[in-house]
């Protein structure tokens, strides 16, 4: 049964884009953050580029996704399961007083692949300023300031790399694609059922695994199903597919195949 990764691909970078993922973009020698990427219904790609952000080469960042010019992009497609915020994960505050969180770590992220897209900028909005907070890279405590800047681009070129292959999108069968409902929200969905320590744990038995040292976790959830990951004796691990009865088109259908699945 395919996985997450192996749903249909346009369908999957479209929905990775819909999530606001970030990454970096670049145009000639200057790279800068990529703050979010969309989609329209016309095949162009809207970029929010923080011009004002660190760069790779020095130069003038007035160059950097601009009418006229080309540009790439680069968005990891990657969620958090959820499992750096378990209790017992880290201690629950910070030296200073403020509410602590543990760093998401290989032990917790998923990286699926990467999105690339190289095309030519047609439009570019004014630089415009405003107030980055801790999330996207600000000071934290009252934020610092950043520019953005809106770019559409005109994708030439758009792939998805991952494990199994490099994949082509065409412009119009990107277009085309739906967003997965679930998929979208697939990091909240991840974190809010890895709270359920037990949840994995019924999964696993029920599809036959093993518990004592196998520690299954949920590692992918869309419209069709979801992904458990079980540990294997040689130390190695397994990702299960565990199919939905139906297509989830919201939050209730979701809720209702997982209570099923997990008895």
């Amino acid at each position: 049964m395919e996985d997450v990764t192996e749903r249909p691909i346009a369908r999957r970078v479209r929905t990775v884009l819909a999530r606001g993922a970030a990454g970096t973009v670049g145009s000639g020698l200057l790279t800068r953050p990529l703050r979010s990427a969309r989609v329209r219904d016309d095949g162009v790609i809207v970029l929010v580029v923080d011009v004002g952000g660190m760069s790779r080469d020095g130069g003038e960042s007035g160059g950097v996704a601009s009418t006229g010019g080309s540009a790439s992009a680069e968005i990891v497609d990657t969620v958090c399961t959820g499992r750096c915020r378990r209790v017992g994960a880290g201690p629950s505050f910070a030296v200073d007083g403020r509410t602590g969180s543990t760093r998401c770590d290989d032990e917790c992220a998923v990286v699926r692949g990467v999105v690339t897209i190289a095309g030519i900028v047609t439009a570019s909005s004014p630089t415009r300023r405003r107030r980055l907070v801790a999330a996207e890279g600000g000071s934290g405590h009252g934020g610092e300031t950043g520019a953005l800047r809106l770019s559409e681009v005109r994708p030439l070129d758009i792939s998805y790399m991952c494990a199994d292959g490099a994949y082509v999108i065409a412009r119009g069968e990107l277009a085309a694609a739906a967003v997965d409902p679930i998929g979208v929200d697939e990091q909240a969905w991840l974190r809010r059922l890895g709270s359920d320590s037990a949840l994995a744990a019924r999964l696993a038995l029920r599809g036959g695994h093993q518990i004592a040292g196998t520690d299954p976790w949920i590692v992918g959830v869309d419209s069709a199903g979801l992904d458990l990951s079980v540990g294997a004796a040689t130390g190695s691990r397994v990702v299960e597919r565990l199919p939905f009865s139906q297509v989830c088109r919201d939050s209730g259908d979701l809720l209702a195949e997982i209570a099923a699945l997990g008895g």
